[in-house]
């Protein structure tokens, strides 16, 4: 298997992966073999200014690698320019803040432990994103994950490359630009993808390079799930259903997906994106960041900024908790930007049901069928409808409402 990894290659035509993607069995594992193709010097992919023009630049390779074969790079290649309405701008995002929840009084006195209970719901209600504090975590932690992924990232374009693939089902995959393979116009971001989980079914396959990858990464994990559940134990609560109800949902183990970004500095911020405008699959994100903004969130159908605050987890909901609530909680649409002075790096960690899970509103709260807002659908369906489209948005979550 571990063979099968290093021999795959990206093909010329296909896109790699973005964030609210998903996996495939290890079972389905790519065997196929690909040779990249030359991009031609009349394709508009090398349209960078004369001076830094390059036609060893492959996109396939990452905007990092082209970035760095670029040094004079002036303008945006046009490749990357996407058609963002005039008053939906990076630049004309208004600063704001989402809700800040402190989850150390979900261990305090009765009193204090509802308070806190309702700041989550209130939040998941009105938002669909809040910030928490004393979650538990050692900043130590936190920044080891940061470094190790700055490390992989800085990696000779040889060794990342070992885990590109043109299957967007893949299990671990570095690459470039969004999850679907239709023609679209490129963004402005490089990723390492692969599953999570207590029982990661996955682990020989990830990265041996950095060689503390492995550690950090698997410590990372299990405390991020551990997170994850005393959240979802909060918001069951919140729901009026027993606080084990939405981690019992999710199956034996349910699904962890850890999708860690990493955006270079821009001459034309205002002209691309990292990541367009989407909802999360899954039930709950869980992201940091290096320090530098980039989070916009879309609410009252006005985007706002999210600053980055060290030590703290933004928490996002995505469309199988607006389903299990039956819409009384909020996926929300959200976007990466890009900076003109800093590299961004993110590290999102996702959590979602079995593939094989039935995702409905939780029976509790609707007296009757009539009363369902989104029809049944597996999980994995679900996910495959929403990353063969290239509408973003909350197109998928909108296909499977009842009228």
């Amino acid at each position: 298997m571990a063979n099968t990894l290093q021999l795959n290659h990206c093909n010329q035509g296909i896109l790699m992966s973005m964030y609210n993607a998903t996996l495939m069995p290890i079972a389905t594992w790519s065997k196929t073999h690909r040779k990249i193709a030359p991009i031609s010097s009349n394709s508009p992919v090398m349209a960078l200014n004369n001076s830094s023009y390059n036609k060893s630049i492959d996109y396939k390779k990452g905007v990092k690698y082209l970035v760095e074969n670029s040094k004079d790079m002036k303008m945006v290649p046009l490749e990357f320019v996407l058609p963002i309405p005039e008053g939906e701008m990076p630049s004309m995002a208004i600063d704001g803040s989402i809700p800040i929840i402190d989850l150390g009084g979900l261990n305090g006195p009765d009193e204090q432990r509802l308070s806190t209970i309702h700041a989550i719901s209130s939040a998941c209600a009105l938002w669909g994103f809040f910030r928490v504090t004393n979650h538990g975590i050692k900043t130590s932690t936190m920044d080891e994950m940061l470094k190790v992924i700055e490390e992989f990232f800085n990696l000779p374009l040889e060794e990342k490359m070992r885990y590109c693939s043109e299957n967007v089902m893949d299990p671990v995959r570095y690459g470039t630009s969004l999850n679907t393979t239709r023609k679209h116009a490129l963004h402005w971001r490089d990723f390492l993808r692969h599953y999570g989980g207590l029982v990661s079914h996955t682990y020989h396959l990830w990265p041996d390079n950095p060689p503390t990858y492995k550690d950090v990464a698997k410590e990372y994990l299990k405390e991020v799930w551990q997170l994850a559940v005393i959240i979802f134990g909060a918001i069951s609560e919140g729901l009026g259903l027993d606080p084990d109800y939405i981690e019992s949902s999710l199956g034996d183990e349910g699904t962890q997906l850890i999708i860690s970004n990493y955006y270079p500095a821009c001459p034309e911020p205002n002209k691309t994106l990292g990541l367009a405008p989407h909802s999360d699959h899954g039930g709950l994100t869980i992201v940091m960041d290096n320090g530098i903004p980039g989070l916009q969130i879309k609410r009252n159908q006005t985007w706002y900024s999210v600053p980055s605050i060290p030590g703290t987890f933004v928490v996002n909901l995505g469309d199988f908790l607006e389903v299990l609530s039956n819409g009384k909680y909020k996926s929300v649409e959200h976007r990466a930007i890009v900076s003109a002075e800093a590299v961004r790096i993110s590290i999102a960690v996702g959590h979602g049901p079995e593939m094989d899970a039935i995702v409905q509103p939780a029976s509790p709260l609707i007296k009757e069928k009539s009363e369902s807002k989104y029809r049944p659908i597996v999980y994995k369906d679900y996910i495959r409808a929403q990353q063969s489209t290239i509408k973003r948005g909350k197109s998928a979550l909108d296909e499977i409402m009842n009228n």
